[in-house]
């Protein structure tokens, strides 16, 4: 059982009780069609109650994620509710990004959100990323970071 919806700014696209391959094609299909309407170029899936899926390629599941990643720029966020499906979707991600696919998996919504709505180029945010493991760095060593001591 799905439930698609577009909403402001990106496509929701929620997967319930999900068992086999066949019904994650079909899924992953339905998400195609709407977004192929909608038009969003952001697209948050969230995966519950289904079993994990590691064998994407040989199942011909990533051609999918393509498809989706067809409009420039996009962004593809998985959420996943167990740990299984989480590890899965790190997979997913990996597979994805070695494709030049932005990808990514979190364990919650709000921070796939918030990854959504980020509307910094990509550069940027891995700036920003870098920025805050050297202030997480400096703090630890007890000295403030470099940028702020000017």
């Amino acid at each position: 059982m799905h439930k698609i919806t577009a909403e402001p700014g990106y496509l929701r696209a929620e997967l319930f009780a999900r068992e086999t391959v066949e019904e994650t094609r079909a899924f992953l299909s339905a998400v195609v069609r709407s977004n192929a309407s909608h038009r969003r170029s952001s697209i948050l899936i969230l995966v519950r109650a289904s079993k994990p899926i590691f064998q994407v390629v040989p199942h011909g599941l990533m051609e999918y994620f393509e498809e989706l990643s067809g409009t420039a720029p996009s962004q593809i966020a998985l959420v996943g509710d167990t740990r299984d499906l989480n590890l899965s979707h790190e997979y997913i991600e990996l597979i994805a990004r070695q494709r030049g696919l932005n990808v990514r998996s979190f364990r919650d919504e709000a921070k796939a959100l918030a990854w959504l709505n980020d509307r910094r180029a990509p550069q940027d945010r891995r700036h920003g990323a870098e920025r805050r493991q050297q202030e997480r760095r400096a703090s630890a060593e007890g000295r403030q970071p470099s940028s702020v001591t000017g």
